[in-house]
């Protein structure tokens, strides 16, 4: 089930020497992959092909480009917006946005300036950020969904590409029961978000749609897991495939004919993506030693894999799929944009209308504080005389 994985001898000594990993992103075209190297601060990039030896696929690795930024702080997730752009979340700094350079030689090293950033100064809702993903909602607005690990929740993002990744508004669409969420990921028709509750060992599946909202809980639990961590969708969004960094699975839930189902659910398969050596010798605590990142890049039918003592690793999707998924049909158009924009602005102006009760609320209460002062009784005989004086002087300026 794994493939063989060529490459240049220096580009695939480059992958083993990365060391920790956490989120792993394909691009759209399925030409680059992208790795967050947490313990060495570096995005790592690979060109990547696939190939066909002896009838069985095969992935040819032909360039390996290490980022490095001051922007890059312990980065955890890692999403390619386009694809030449990527979107990277770092534990200890804020969400940056990458241009990608072409690869010059196999392995080279750049140091970039992102090209825009979502941190502190733009809300201070973004805490901790780890995993993310985005999609383009149409009239050049960006959505980003960030999971905020250490402060337990996450937030939804506005940006304005249009003028250069713009923060546009920010919002908390999830926290309660959430415990380090730890992977995001939207379905392709944008219905439902998957998030791993990382120390409560399910995943949590929300209904995407105007009502959600920082309080709701979730439509669906998906249980079986020990430590759930990257999350994405395949088969047009009728199989979640979650990456337990607890065992060396990574595990397939199904989708009912009806949609997910209401309650918890149990795995329909493990797949098993590391061997008992490889494990065992990741395995420092139960967090620890499995799969960390996973992606599909379905045209080409391929499942990857990330985590620290295998920083890649390759699997042909196909044979994971049950076998009446397997077929490569066009996968299904996502949301139309303009039902995907209606459903963003109609939660921005719930927020901007919750923010202005809250404001308004918040100067009430000042001024009755103000009124009830000791000093603001004093000095009403004062503020009366003044009153006084100034009608009179009005009345005297008529005539």
């Amino acid at each position: 089930m794994r493939l063989k994985c060529t490459g240049p001898a220096e580009v695939l000594e480059t992958i083993a020497a990365l060391g920790r990993t956490e989120d792993v992103s394909w691009s759209p075209n399925g030409r680059r992959i992208a790795l967050a190297g947490i313990a060495v601060d570096k995005l790592l990039i690979l060109g990547v092909d696939c190939r066909l030896e002896d009838g069985h696929k095969c992935i040819h690795v032909s360039d390996a480009m290490q980022v490095a930024s001051s922007s890059l702080k312990r980065p955890h997730g890692v999403c390619w917006v386009s694809d030449g752009t990527v979107a990277v979340a770092s534990r200890e700094g804020n969400v940056s946005f990458f241009d990608i350079p072409a690869a010059q030689r196999p392995v080279s090293a750049c140091r970039l300036q992102p090209l825009a950033t979502v941190g502190k100064g733009d809300t201070e809702l973004l805490k901790s950020p780890g995993s993310l993903c985005a999609r383009p909602l149409g009239s050049g607005l960006l959505e980003l969904w960030v999971c905020n690990g250490f402060a337990h929740y996450v937030t939804h993002h506005l940006l304005d590409a249009r003028s250069g990744l713009t923060h546009v508004d920010a919002q908390v669409l999830m926290r309660e029961g959430l415990e380090v969420p730890d992977g995001v990921a939207l379905d392709p028709a944008g219905d439902w978000v998957a998030i791993s509750n990382h120390d409560r060992h399910v995943v949590a599946l929300y209904r995407n749609d105007a009502r959600l909202e920082a309080a709701a809980r979730p439509s669906a639990e998906l249980h079986g897991l020990s430590y759930p961590h990257g999350v994405c969708f395949a088969a047009r969004g009728r199989v979640l495939l979650v990456a337990d960094a607890g065992t060396p699975h990574i595990a397939l839930f199904r989708r009912a004919p009806q949609g997910w189902p209401d309650g918890a659910s149990e795995p329909h398969a493990l797949v098993r993506v590391l061997d008992d050596a490889t494990f065992r010798k990741g395995q420092h605590n139960p967090r620890e030693g499995g799969p960390k990142g996973v992606d599909v890049h379905e045209p080409w039918g391929l499942l990857v894999t990330t985590c620290a003592e295998q920083p890649l690793a390759f699997f042909d999707l196909e044979a994971i799929l049950p076998p009446d998924l397997r077929q490569r049909d066009t996968l299904a158009p996502a949301q139309a944009a303009g039902e995907g924009l209606r459903t963003a602005m109609l939660r921005l102006a719930r927020g901007v209308s919750a923010r202005e009760a809250l404001l308004m609320g918040a100067v009430r209460n000042e001024a009755a504080l103000m009124r009830a002062s000791w000093s603001w009784r004093v000095t009403a005989p004062l503020r009366s005389l003044a009153g006084g004086w100034l009608r009179w002087i009005s009345r005297f300026r008529k005539h």
